[in-house]
């Protein structure tokens, strides 16, 4: 096997002053002194982030600009030929379109909170031009499905896992588990992060007559506090609670103590059980989700992805309440549930759907009469081979 070649530096070996500004701009502040700029980005964000400026530092090494300008500001190392090299740089190593714009994005933002203070026009010109050319890598539309065809899929999962004499009694169990977690983020789309953290009588409590679903603020991404009702048509409650009487217990190895539906509301614990008689990983629930959904429709559908097919189903079913899908998405603005989740010609919306959401988007276009930096050309070879690129 061949040696992965490296196309990153660790924040440990970054210029002491960029180690400096990039901890400043993470950093809660005191009562005397502000927070930093990105203190208040989820740890996976800064992460994120934290690696696509390692990539720049990498490649500023590269071409000998460091360490002779260790000492030079990060943003005094900017040029319009140093963007150039970077974007080659980064085509060379057969990264997709989209991806390169992703790391332009990743640069801009440690740039913006490390240097709050300067002037980035240039770096947020050429990351406009380069998001309005990239194209995406995979066909998302190609792979929506209907919540309820997903749910219903998962349904007869569940009901092959238990009847199939080729797995024993706990990977009956897996199988039960794998196919009730696509069906709930079908139904329910929570972030992967949300998913993995269900706890019962914490996150999931039980009022006699249904079952709710409760995250803090300081538990959500947009931070701000989730509360929803599973649904309660007798399918999914029977399904649900089997796995909570009979299946979970299994995987606790706690088979001599299964307890009735009757008793749900005391159960405690992780919902997601793994075959480690502890709580499921996020990486586990999504290869898992992943792993199902290839074998029952012959595509992957990641939990992020599901979140596309709640908003397309909401949008196509019931436009009107298209407001409704960016809450329950945890979106702050009704761009993003459009842009980034909107697939529903794939579930056929018809011309009643864009109408509607063409007045939607014109309620926030005040800012659509503005200069755009799209409408000004980026000096070459940005705007170069854009017959292919269109």
């Amino acid at each position: 096997m061949g040696q992965v070649s490296r196309t990153s530096i660790g924040l440990i070996d970054w210029p002491e002053l960029d180690q400096n500004l990039w901890q400043s701009a993470i950093t809660k502040g005191d009562f005397l002194s502000p927070d930093g700029k990105a203190a208040q980005w989820v740890p996976e964000t800064k992460l994120q982030v934290e690696k696509g400026y390692g990539k720049w530092v990498f490649f500023l090494t590269s071409i000998v600009a460091l360490p002779s300008e260790n000492l030079t500001s990060p943003v005094d190392r900017l040029s319009k030929d140093r963007l150039r090299d970077y974007v080659e740089f980064l085509t060379l190593q057969d990264l997709k379109s989209q991806t390169i714009a992703s790391r332009l994005t990743d640069l801009y933002e440690a740039l913006r909170v490390m240097c709050p203070s300067y002037d980035l026009a240039m770096l947020k010109h050429l990351l406009k031009v380069l998001n309005r050319r990239a194209k995406p890598s995979r066909n998302k539309a190609a792979k929506i499905k209907h919540p309820l065809e997903i749910w219903a899929a998962a349904c007869k999962a569940m009901d092959n896992a238990e009847t199939s004499d080729e797995l024993t009694p706990l990977h009956r169990s897996c199988a039960y588990r794998d196919a009730l977690a696509l069906g709930i983020l079908a139904l329910r789309p929570i972030r992967l992060k949300n998913l993995a953290q269900l706890t019962l009588s914490e996150h999931l409590t039980y009022d006699g007559s249904r079952w709710h679903c409760s995250f803090l603020g300081c538990e959500t991404k947009d931070k701000k506090p989730l509360h929803f009702a599973l649904p309660t048509d007798v399918e999914f409650v029977t399904r649900f609670e089997r796995y909570l009487t009979v299946h979970r217990p299994i995987l606790l190895r706690d088979v001599h103590n299964i307890r009735q539906s009757r008793l749900v509301s005391q159960l405690t614990g992780p919902l997601w059980i793994s075959v480690r008689r502890s709580r499921m990983s996020q990486q586990s629930l999504y290869w898992n989700t992943c792993r199902i959904s290839e074998r029952l429709f012959n595509v992957r559908l990641n939990p992020h992805l599901m979140r596309d097919c709640a908003a397309s189903a909401m949008s196509s079913d019931a436009p009107e309440y298209i407001l409704a899908a960016a809450r329950i998405l945890g979106h702050s603005t009704l761009t993003t549930t459009i842009e980034h989740y909107e697939q529903s010609s794939m579930l056929a919306a018809g011309a009643h759907l864009n109408d509607f959401i063409g007045q939607l988007q014109a309620k926030n276009s005040s800012e659509d009469d503005k200069e755009d930096l799209f409408d000004l050309p980026f000096e070459q070879p940005f705007e170069e081979n854009e017959e292919e690129q269109e």
